[in-house]
């Protein structure tokens, strides 16, 4: 049986609609997704800023061909409480512990997995603590709510 067009152009317009209803917008999308601002300078400016701000140091050691790390900042970075959160208590910095600087701390902190978390005293950079591994978004305000004292 052979649809007539006008009943194919009525599917696709209803469908049209009520997806153009439910989908959320640009905004929505921006908003679900806001999660962490990491910090665009190096860990040097990073620690001095922290000072500054009299806020500590988030550091999030990954590699580029590491899954864990993908799954952390897709899943637990971009959520908006942990983005909230992290944005206010903390200077936080992503570096690639495979090039450059990142390579340089991985080094002198012995770096065995990825993803490794770095929780620091912006004050001096006195590592606080260091956590390796995929951590639910729950676990993850965990730790930082350790060192801010907010529960």
């Amino acid at each position: 049986m052979k649809l007539p067009f006008t009943s194919i152009l009525m599917a696709v317009l209803f469908t049209s609609i009520f997806y153009g209803f439910t989908t959320p917008n640009e905004k929505d999308k921006t908003e679900i997704r806001k999660g962490i601002d990491f910090y665009n300078g190096d860990y040097h400016e990073a620690l001095e800023k922290a000072k500054e701000e009299k806020k500590l140091v988030f550091v999030y050691l990954y590699a580029n061909w590491c899954g864990v790390c993908k799954a952390l900042k897709k899943n637990t970075f971009r959520d908006k409480t942990v983005g909230e959160f992290y944005n206010k208590e903390f200077i936080n910095l992503a570096l690639n512990a495979e090039k450059g600087e990142g390579a340089e701390i991985a080094k002198s902190i012995g770096l065995r997995s990825y993803p490794t978390l770095l929780y620091l005293d912006g004050g001096n950079g006195r590592i606080l603590t260091r956590v390796s591994g995929y951590k639910s978004v729950t676990e993850f305000m965990n730790l930082g709510k350790i060192y801010t004292q907010k529960q």
